[in-house]
Order: structure tokens, then C-alpha cells, then sequence
């Protein structure tokens, strides 16, 4: 139990994208028993542009009002998101930005340094194939827990049935098969180790270690199957299961964090998972 995820937190605001991301996290927090935390960043009013006098209120000033109105309607609009029968611990917290140039992801990443056990979940806009939206694609490369990304476009979640875990036999592999294993557990849910060659010089026994490697993380009474793939591309052929397969996964898996700029030129098969899976993945590095 040393990967359990003991908070779970998700920035929010009134948008779609935001709602998915709150669905998942809501999901999670209930299968892992953790506290859900609804995080919302509010921007600082530049006071130059403010028309308060020396002698008013911030609070009655009409812009304040504005920024009062979006932070309450942010947590209204994911509390609706989580639905009247979430029973999870809740917590809700305003971050206030310090200057006024926007640094979302940097006030929500020094927020996550407080915790440990934590897992950062994330919505991103846009249909399958797009690039990472920026924020998203910041946190995912520089966030120091586990990070699960959901897209706006996908089907909302609606009670995960499996795990899917991808493996390659690197370290952070290993992380993500015990963050899975852990996930399994609490939630009780299936799980299916993936191995994907490619080509037919990675014979099975390539496979067969890695899922060994892998199946150490797991107690015995839980339900996990192996299922090995061969496609020229690992990224291609784990789609084309995930899609094959249908139902209502999570993708869980490890990414060698390369930095953003070397991993747009290189690609990588995490990245195109989240850009173009059909469920939600939550992602692992070397900095977790």
C-alpha cells in the first residue's frame, strides 16, 4: 500500500472541460477512498484598472463582484459534476494568483509540493489527434505526482470496469504497475497487463518477463489477465486494443518524462494515448 493515493485534486472551473475532469477525479477519489480536492486558481484584478477608491471595499467593487461570481459558480458547476450521492471527503480551495501575469500551472504545481500521495487530474479541450492544451501539457510535464488526463470529447465516466496497464519493463513502468496494483485493490477492478512488440524479433518471451516484472506488484486474489500485441507501432497497436476493446477503461502507464520541446519532436507513446485514446490515462514518471 506505499503507492496509495491519499488526496486527489482538480482544478476547476465552470467549463466542460473542467466537469470531465471533476467526473474522473470524483471516480477515483471514491474507488481509492481518498479526499477530493476542487482546486480553483483566481486570477489577481490589477489594481491600476480597479475603480475601488481609497476608502471602498474591495468587496463592492463591480469587478471583484465579477471574480467572486466565476470562483462560486466553478465549484457549483463540479459539485453538480460529482452528482448528489459523492460521499468522498471534499475539500474546496482558492488559490490567488500572486502577479499579474497568468501563471496557472505555477501556483497550481507549488500547491501540489504540500502533498505527498497526491494525484493531479487534468481535463484537456479539443478532439482526438490535437496537441496538448498548454496548461494540461505543463502540469503533465512538470507535476511530482501521477497526473490522469481526461479529454472534454470523451464519454463521460461513468463507473470505470478495468485497468489497463501498458508495459515496457522500465522503471517507471514498474511505478505505474504499483500505482495500478494499488488502484485494483481499493477499487476492486480487473486489470490487463499490455505488451506491445514490435515486430516479430520481440518474440513472446519479451513479453513474458515483462509481465512477470509486472505481476510482482499484484496479491493473487486480483483479476489480471496478459495480452500481447505485435504492431510496428507500440502507440498504433496499444490503440487499436484500447479501441478494440471498448467498454470503460483507464488507461494507468509509465512515460520516460522527456521534456516537453524533445517529446513534441520525438513523440512518444504516452502522448499519443492521451492526444487520441478513447478513455481517460493517468501517467506516471521518473519525478513521481
Amino acid at each position: 500500500m506505499g503507492e496509495a493515493i491519499r488526496r486527489i485534486l482538480v482544478p476547476v472551473d465552470a467549463s466542460p472541460t473542467s466537469r470531465a475532469a471533476v467526473r474522473l477525479a470524483g471516480e477515483l477519489a471514491t474507488r481509492w477512498r481518498a479526499t477530493l480536492e476542487l482546486t480553483h486558481v483566481r486570477p489577481l484584478y490589477p489594481a491600476e484598472l480597479s475603480d475601488i477608491p481609497a476608502n471602498r471595499l474591495g468587496e463592492a467593487d463591480h469587478d471583484h463582484q465579477a471574480l467572486n461570481s466565476g470562483e462560486a459558480a466553478a465549484f457549483r458547476h463540479a459539485r453538480e459534476a460529482l452528482g448528489e450521492d459523492f460521499s468522498a471527503p471534499l475539500e474546496e480551495i482558492t488559490l490567488r494568483e500572486r502577479d499579474l501575469v497568468h501563471h496557472l500551472a505555477r501556483d497550481l504545481l507549488a500547491h501540489l509540493r504540500h502533498y505527498d500521495h497526491a494525484l493531479l487530474v487534468v481535463g484537456l479541450p479539443g478532439a482526438p489527434g490535437h496537441l496538448l492544451a498548454g496548461l494540461g501539457d505543463t502540469l503533465l510535464h512538470k507535476a511530482t505526482c501521477p497526473v490522469a488526463v481526461v479529454r472534454a470529447d470523451q464519454p463521460p465516466v461513468a463507473g470505470i470496469d478495468r485497468l489497463l496497464l501498458p508495459l515496457d519493463g522500465s522503471s517507471h513502468s514498474d511505478r505505474a504497475a504499483r500505482l495500478a496494483a494499488d488502484l485494483a485493490a481499493s477499487g476492486g477492478l480487473p486489470v490487463t497487463l499490455l505488451h506491445c512488440a514490435s515486430g516479430s524479433h520481440d518474440g513472446d518471451g519479451d513479453g513474458d518477463w515483462r509481465f512477470a516484472r509486472a505481476r510482482r506488484h499484484f496479491a493473487d486474489s486480483l483479476d489480471v489477465e496478459t495480452r500481447s500485441l505485435v504492431d510496428a507501432s507500440p502507440a498504433r497497436g496499444l490503440l487499436t486494443e484500447i479501441r478494440r476493446r471498448g467498454g470503460r477503461p483507464l488507461v494507468v502507464m509509465g512515460r520516460r518524462g522527456l521534456g516537453q520541446w524533445r517529446e513534441r519532436l520525438l513523440g512518444s507513446v504516452s502522448r499519443r494515448l492521451i492526444a487520441e485514446a478513447p478513455c481517460p490515462v493517468l501517467v506516471v514518471t521518473h519525478r513521481n
